[in-house]
């Protein structure tokens, strides 16, 4: 059986799924990149993904970091990342971005330094968008490393390049691609677990039995009422659209996956560990105030908690 994780974008909210992994690596004994054979992660994800394949700098085929380690980019970055000064709340109002990416990209380097998408040491995909051709793109380190038909690039770019979030962060040019402009793989697939699916059909065209295991960054409940949008033009939309595409898409892939990959034998095929966001604030990506990091943590606690024998089912699925 081949086993496959996915892993959703949501900023902030990305201590959800690392919490989620650091159980899986305390029960299993193993690293993520042990257990799995391919890892998928959209916008946060993608950066958390690329963190548990990283190669540590003195045994490169052993991760950098634990899931527990790297949940310290969120809870250690977060706050310089999505800045709330004065002087970006007054910017802000002048740029078409709402943060500038020189925290983000200093958080990226100190984390993954000058690793390159070929030191990937479990095969890793990260989708994104390029804007000015307009076509889905997808950072795999399977199509430099075997295929030989992609250029290799620093896996600090594609985190960047996949996290660009439209009204968040400015687009990201990487040198070895020069005509492209990336942005946030999430405007198409923010629940990347389909995509996942479907690399994993090609990579292990003769496996039957796959293994997927999506991981959310908790379910907004967030409503608008229409006498708020009711006269919204293209700046009032911009922001709430974003939250309306990407739970729209992450609903239609559990769907999706619920049906292509039902039980076998009485063994789950698929798992899907997602929790609704009801506490006010926090469906926010980018809210990194200690409180909302806080917040979160107990909401990466209380899914935990309240999926503990599924958890305990897939560790040993997982170790098998």
């Amino acid at each position: 059986m081949k086993k496959i994780l996915s892993i959703d974008g949501g900023g902030v909210r990305g201590i959800i799924p690392a919490m989620v992994l650091a159980e899986i690596e305390d029960q299993t004994g193993k690293p993520i990149a042990e257990l799995f054979d391919l890892v998928v992660g959209a916008s946060t994800g993608g950066i958390l993904a690329l963190g548990l394949v990283a190669p540590d700098r003195l045994a490169p085929a052993q991760p950098r970091y634990s899931a527990d380690q790297f949940l310290g980019f969120y809870l250690e970055e977060s706050h310089a990342i999505f800045d709330k000064s004065l002087f970006y709340k007054i910017t802000r109002g002048i740029f078409a971005r709402r943060y500038h990416a020189r925290a983000l990209e200093k958080a990226l380097k100190k984390y993954f330094g000058p690793t390159m998408l070929s030191e990937a040491i479990t095969a890793v995909v990260v989708p994104s968008y390029e804007i000015h051709g307009r076509f889905t793109a997808f950072f795999k380190s399977r199509d430099v490393t075997e295929k030989k038909i992609e250029r290799d690039v620093l896996m600090r770019d594609v985190a960047r390049a996949g996290s660009a979030a439209p009204t968040y962060f400015v687009p990201k040019k990487i040198k070895a691609y020069p005509d492209a402009i990336f942005i946030d793989g999430g405007v198409f697939a923010n629940n990347p677990a389909m995509c996942a699916y479907a690399e994993a059909k090609e990579i292990f065209p003769d496996d039957e039995d796959l293994l997927i295991v999506s991981l959310g960054t908790g379910n907004p409940q967030l409503t608008i009422e229409f006498g708020n949008f009711r006269n919204w033009g293209l700046l009032g939309w911009a922001r709430p659209l974003w939250y309306i595409l990407m739970d729209g898409s992450s609903d239609v892939v559990h769907h999706q996956l619920n049906y292509v990959l039902p039980e076998r034998e009485e063994a789950k095929r698929y798992y899907r560990f997602q929790i609704e966001l009801e506490e006010p604030g926090t469906e926010k990506l980018d809210d990194g105030s200690e409180e909302n990091l806080n917040a979160l943590v107990e909401l990466g606690q209380e899914l935990l908690d309240t999926n503990r024998e599924d958890i305990r089912k897939l560790c040993r699925q997982l170790m098998e």
